[in-house]
């Protein structure tokens, strides 16, 4: 049976549209996933440690292909490593009947398959049916959990507040949210952010409750700012100076999930924000 490699690479939401897409695809074909889930600057947490799962889980980076790299059909959004060979960009393909089209039809056995952004010809519920079918790590789950039944009753509003690294040239103004937040005091608000100091100031409100986070993203070089160009593990350059321990990534899942249960204010385009949205409408649909 063919298989599809999965790589998951970059931060959570980025990780997550590459699995779900790529699980797509597999499901499409009736591929073997493979999912390749390196443990990096992005994300020091075992993809075990997030999800409950029996799916076969590598945790190599992009160099594990190099060594017979001719086996190997790669469907990339970039050829980052420059590998001397054809690098196929999946939303070249238009559709994903024609994607899994090409994948049945090639003759190499192992595929590769990765993209940091949800593909577009996907529909909302395709997406949603494959996300029905990840879980979550039980305990994290029942950490969110425990902490919605402790501050929320039936229904509260989410906010959440990218901030660190993130680049939008249409970032939320936080001033103006906390004000929004503070002159609607009978509203309940779950508030999370990448940014301890933002979520200390939202917290001082009586009507705001944030997830006790004890450790955050943080720089992996003191020298730079959070947009400066660092070099990863794979020594491939980003301009993303970002260092997320097992920790801060666990805890942020936390904040996810509980953000999913919410009824949630569009503050960003983050892919973080995104995830949310997606799995609050499998958990509606399921």
């Amino acid at each position: 049976m063919k298989q599809i490699y999965i790589y998951c690479d970059g931060g959570f939401g980025n990780r997550f549209n590459s699995l779900v897409c790529g699980l797509s695809i597999c499901t499409k074909t009736g591929f073997e996933p493979v999912v390749v889930w390196p443990l990096t600057n992005w994300c020091r947490s075992r993809f075990s440690t997030l999800f409950k799962t029996d799916l076969h889980v590598i945790e190599e980076n992009l160099h594990y292909f190099e060594t017979d790299i001719q086996e190997y059909e790669f469907l990339m959004h970039g050829n980052f490593l420059n590998f001397n060979t054809s690098v196929h960009h999946p939303e070249s393909f238009g559709s994903l009947q024609n994607l899994s089209e090409f994948c049945a039809n090639t003759e190499k056995q192992k595929i590769v398959y990765n993209n940091d952004t949800l593909l577009s010809y996907l529909s909302e519920d395709e997406i949603v049916d494959v996300i029905r079918d990840i879980e979550f790590n039980s305990q994290l789950v029942d950490k969110a959990n425990d902490f919605i039944n402790s501050n929320f009753g039936e229904s509260f509003v989410g906010v959440h507040l990218r901030n660190t690294d993130f680049y939008d040239p249409h970032k939320p103004d936080f001033d103006q949210i906390f004000n929004q937040v503070s002159d609607t005091n009978e509203t309940k608000y779950f508030v999370c952010s990448d940014d301890e100091e933002l979520e200390n100031k939202f917290n001082q409100l009586e009507n705001v409750s944030v997830y006790p986070k004890t450790s955050y993203v943080e720089k992996l070089t003191d020298e730079g700012e959070w947009r400066s160009v660092i070099v990863d593990d794979t020594g491939v350059e980003y301009p993303f100076n970002v260092e997320r321990s097992d920790e801060s990534v666990r805890q942020a899942i936390i904040d996810l999930y509980i953000l999913s249960k919410s009824d949630m204010m569009k503050t960003s385009n983050s892919s973080f924000l995104q995830t949310a949205i997606l799995l609050k409408k499998s958990y509606q649909d399921g």
